[in-house]
Parts: C-alpha cells; structure tokens; sequence
C-alpha cells in the first residue's frame, strides 16, 4: 500500500474561494443604474438581483480575490468614497462623473494612497475597510459575459477593464426603451 493518497484534481469549471466584489448595471428610459456589492457566487446573485430589478441586467463586472476578508473591505471602502454619487442603499447613476470618481478611488486604493491622517481620522467602527487602506493593491475589474449559463465559465474569455473603459461600454450604448 503507497503512503501517497491520489487526489482529484477539480475541473475547471468548479471554483472554490472565490469572492467577487461586483458592479452590475442595467437601463431605465434615461438613467444607466449601477449596482456595486459583494458576493460568492455571481451566478446566483445576479439571479437574485434581476428578480428584484424591473430592468434587465445588461452587464456585469467584478473585482476577484481569494480572501472574502479583502472584498469585504473594499466593497465597504467604495460604498464610503462614493456615497456623494449614491441614489439608494448600493445603487448609483452610471454616468461619466461616477465612473471617474470610481476610477480614482479605485487608484487609490491600489497605489495605498491614503495619508496617515486620513487613517487616523476613520471612526472606531471601522472594519476590513481600514486595512484595505493600509496596503497596496492590485484590485482590477473583470468584465463578464452576461448572461451567466449554468455549466459555463463566465471568466473563461473575461478581460481587465478599467472603470473608463466601463463607462464607455454602458455609456455609447444607446437605451432599448424607448
């Protein structure tokens, strides 16, 4: 009898720790609504997310990581330096003035751009926030095709995508209603 156990190897399409912080968006008659939260499974929290939603959900795009600790973090890190551009709860209007605000606040984060004063002055309630604000980062969006299939990788043929270029995608594409 070997000492060495065989192990499976999982197949591709099975991913395990995997957390997404998600920026969703869909079309009213003149408004582009954004959506930005956190889950585990895309698939399933856009499903949820449509059947509340009285617009079709016509893209998606996600932050990755491993560490829920991490998507936590910077998922309430963007609810607070984007609350100037909030409609309600985590909705915001997709225009060019939130898309670039997003943008440098996305920066920051990945340059740790915040001074020590800034650090200091957070309220003692703060969570995983605080230490997103304590590091360098390297957090990028991922567009993903939409919608999801079941059985299908949606990250499979998924490109980096910058808040600019997010906005170009939403913002050129004339609205279905009418």
């Amino acid at each position: 009898m070997s000492m060495f156990r065989m192990t499976q190897v999982p197949s591709k399409n099975i991913v395990m720790n995997r957390h997404y912080v998600y920026l969703i968006s869909c079309r009213g008659y003149k408004t582009i609504y954004v959506k930005i939260g956190l889950t585990s499974s895309i698939q399933q929290r856009l499903s949820n997310i449509q059947t509340g939603c009285p617009h079709p959900i016509t893209h998606a795009f996600v932050v990755l990581s491993e560490y829920r600790e991490e998507v936590k973090g910077l998922e309430k890190l963007l609810h607070t330096l984007l609350k100037s551009e909030r409609l309600r709860a985590e909705w915001y209007e997709g225009s060019l003035a939130f898309f670039e605000k997003l943008g440098t606040v996305l920066s920051r984060v990945n340059s740790g751009g915040f001074s020590y004063e800034e650090l200091w002055d957070m309220p003692d309630f703060v969570g995983p926030e605080f230490e997103i604000m304590m590091h360098r980062h390297n957090f990028k969006f991922l567009q993903v095709a939409v919608p999801i299939r079941k059985g299908v990788d949606s990250f499979e043929n998924a490109q980096h995508i910058s808040p600019a270029q997010i906005a170009e995608v939403l913002l050129r594409e004339p609205s279905t209603l009418k």
